[in-house]
């Protein structure tokens, strides 16, 4: 278990992120944690080998990205509520702010640098805005120049454009070792950089947004509500059984009041999963040309 950061590290922290658009939080990974979630990776390999989606060229060639993940393992239910993103979002994202996608980062060797991108272009809002997003990458191996680690453009969250495709950056890379945890708003620009080793760069991206935005993985309807009634309070929240200032309500209420009068004592199974993977192959294949 995790110590909570001082109230002074996380404001240390949240100021770093608001000055650069992004920070890295050493050492938030124990290593027993880490090794949950490196077996949990190798088990999704086995029954949905590849990773969720296709090859591309923004997300990866060889690159595995497993979604979803809230209906895998317990384990990334306590991925979602990491104690210190929970003590430094709020200062990032303000209070409500919601888990908006999970999902795996596996890059393999050969794989060239991702374009350059923010993350919150979903949106479409006129920069510089306010933060909707902020993406916390989970270095579950060592983040290196010569395995790619993720770069960003310091100081590009308060520019008033995105990026042009086409244009060359100045970037700095994330070096971080096993264990770390960056933070990148969504506006900041960065990439994966190319991995050039003979092994896997292995990270988790845990994006959240602002509790006003819509998720970009649709959680709430992912996941039964059998089973997200068995989550704990935090992680309920940060699916949405709370409102964020007037959004996001059941009859004007609280919606944890509605789940529970609606699905209260409701069963947890859910019998698609027992079929989900089975159809990793239908689900992956590439369109017809």
């Amino acid at each position: 278990m995790l110590p909570p950061l001082s109230e002074a590290e996380a404001a240390a922290l949240a100021a770093r992120i608001a000055r650069d658009g992004y920070a890295i939080l050493p050492d938030a990974i124990p290593a027993d944690f880490r090794q949950e979630i490196c077996e949990e990776l190798e088990r999704l390999e086995r029954v949905r080998p590849g990773g969720d989606i296709p090859p591309a060229p923004f997300t990866g060639q060889v690159t595995r990205r497993w979604f979803d993940l809230l209906n895998d393992g317990e384990v990334w239910q306590r991925v979602a509520v990491h104690p210190w993103i929970l003590q430094v979002l709020p200062k990032v994202l303000g209070e409500g702010f919601l888990l908006s996608t999970m999902g795996s980062a596996v890059v393999g060797p050969g794989e060239p640098a991702q374009p350059i991108h923010v993350d919150d272009g979903v949106y479409a809002f006129p920069r510089p805005h306010p933060n909707l997003v902020c993406n916390t990458m989970w270095a579950l191996t060592d983040f290196t120049e010569e395995t790619g680690a993720t770069r960003v453009v310091p100081e590009s969250h308060a520019w008033d454009h995105d990026p042009h495709p086409r244009k060359r950056y100045g970037t700095v890379p994330l070096l971080m070792p096993a264990g770390g945890i960056a933070f990148v708003v969504g506006s900041c620009f960065h990439g994966a950089g190319a991995n050039r080793s003979d092994h896997d760069r292995v990270a988790l991206t845990i994006n959240y947004c602002n509790g006003s935005m819509r998720q970009q993985e649709n959680l709430m309807l992912g996941i039964s509500p059998g089973r997200m009634m068995g989550f704990a309070p935090e992680l309920q929240d940060l699916l949405g059984f709370r409102t964020c200032k007037g959004a996001g309500h059941i009859f004007a209420q609280d919606p944890r009041r509605e789940m529970n009068r609606h699905y209260g004592g409701s069963d947890a199974q859910d019998s698609y999963l027992e079929r989900r993977n089975g159809l990793h192959a239908e689900r992956t294949a590439r369109p017809p040309a």
